[in-house]
């Protein structure tokens, strides 16, 4: 097994890439969030609020009719698209094949909820996607997809929902887990717990920031939408993965600075820009 690749600030300043100066408005990644339901609302925001403050230039939702107008209100910059409902269904595959025109990279899973029906409309709309794609919260262990430009992003029961074993306590032992299950689904897993692992089957990478304080719910919807930020952007999907890890952890151990274990996942996103300036030196 390759040695694992610590990620340090120095070398994901390194890895970061950097927005050319003459950009246009959405040259720098437009994400498609496509999660939520009656019950789970909060969720679709926090990812948009997150890829935004890590540099996306727009984001773009695909919600129930019946929370757009909640989701819209999170902030005047989101761009929200309702179809007929309050969960996924196939009422959605229209709106979202206008939307794979207009958007860069694909978050999917958070706050859907597991109804069967809902599931598969899903991974319908991950099947006709053709670009890069972070799978997360409910969708992981239902819906499938392999290649380089596919991130799976589960905690440990999630882990072990995707088709892993039940991750070792051991890192040599956690990282060969997380290397074999990536080699099997032909994609990018990133294990999220006190140290995140990260493979693409052949490498390997550990990121330690982040704390205790981060158990809070939300806190892998911004890992998510931080994701999709630098998926979008043009950034490999290892490196995203890496990437996002750092960028999360560290925004989260900004905030438990500044608010101890009060904080929550919106103060994480709220914390992602300090902790991109970090890594350019700024």
């Amino acid at each position: 097994m390759p040695r694992p690749i610590e990620i340090t600030r120095a070398w994901a300043g390194k890895v970061l890439k950097l927005r050319l100066p003459d950009s246009h408005k959405g040259q720098n990644g437009r994400v498609l969030i496509v999660g939520g339901s009656s019950r789970y609302y909060g969720s679709p925001a926090l990812v948009a609020r997150a890829a935004c403050r890590a540099g996306a230039d727009l984001a773009y939702f695909l919600v129930p009719e019946k929370i757009a107008p909640v989701v819209a209100s999170y902030a005047p910059d989101f761009i929200v698209w309702g179809y007929e409902g309050s969960a996924l269904s196939g009422k959605a595959l229209g709106l979202f094949g206008e939307l794979t025109e207009k958007t860069d990279a694909l978050v999917i899973g958070n706050g859907l909820t597991k109804e069967k029906g809902v599931l598969e409309t899903a991974a319908e709309l991950v099947r006709r996607w053709k670009k890069p794609v972070v799978i997360d919260a409910d969708c992981l262990g239902a819906v499938r997809k392999s290649g380089r430009e596919v991130l799976y992003t589960p905690h440990e029961v999630e882990f072990r929902r995707l088709g892993g074993a039940a991750p070792s306590k051991d890192a040599d032992e956690r990282c060969g887990q997380v290397r074999k299950l990536a080699a099997e689904l032909s994609a990018v897993v990133l294990l999220k717990g006190k140290i995140d692992v990260v493979s693409d089957g052949e490498r390997i990478a550990v990121n330690r920031t982040g704390n205790s304080g981060m158990t809070c719910g939300g806190t892998g919807d911004t890992l998510a939408g931080i994701a999709g930020a630098l998926l979008a952007a043009g950034n490999g999907t290892f490196e995203s993965a890496c990437l996002a890890a750092h960028l999360n952890g560290l925004a989260g151990d900004l905030a438990l600075k500044e608010l101890g274990y009060s904080l929550m996942a919106s103060d994480i996103a709220e914390k992602v820009p300090a902790a991109v300036r970090s890594l350019r030196g700024l």
